[in-house]
């Protein structure tokens, strides 16, 4: 029989770039969407949970097709990342989610050119973005975006910016 603790969990943390207060989760009840003047006080609480470890998502104001807020250092994620390092530390892993849909115009987990999704060009896009992320201040970043070969050039990109 298997048993779950706070220890293995990771608890996701949605952070809207326009917000001024925290909204109720409607899809999924329990998780509001955060502005980022709370990010580090929702953290903090997770923290005295004992939960080891946070998975940030990014709702940011703006969208374009090259998804181009979603590997700005100036971007909602980026921005949280970095709060929660400075004042929370080591206290908790941070993880994010390496994806474009939340960023481009179409939607999209990748870049479209035309009336099909570019791979290569996105694979470029999701290398800068785990990239950033990791500059931030990230330990840990989860790429989702179903392009192939993600994980391998994202890997690659992370090893030449010296993140082992």
């Amino acid at each position: 029989m298997s048993w779950l603790s706070p220890k293995d969990l990771i608890c996701p943390i949605f952070v809207q770039e326009d917000l001024k207060a925290r909204v109720q989760g409607e899809s999924m009840p329990g998780f509001d969407r955060l502005p980022l003047k709370d990010v580090v006080d929702e953290v903090n609480s997770i923290v005295d949970l004992k939960i080891p470890a946070i998975m940030v998502f990014g709702i940011p104001t703006t969208k374009d097709d090259q998804g181009t807020s979603a590997f700005s250092q100036n971007g909602i994620v980026q921005k949280a990342i970095s709060d929660i390092r400075k004042n929370i530390g080591n206290k908790i892993a941070i993880m994010s989610d390496v994806c474009l849909c939340q960023y481009t115009s179409s939607g999209h987990c990748g870049l479209v050119k035309g009336d099909k999704i570019d791979n290569d060009s996105s694979l470029d896009v999701l290398a800068k973005v785990a990239t950033s992320q990791a500059q931030a201040g990230a330990d840990v970043v989860s790429p989702s975006a179903m392009m192939d070969g993600q994980v391998k050039l994202i890997r690659q990109r992370l090893d030449d910016a010296d993140f082992a």
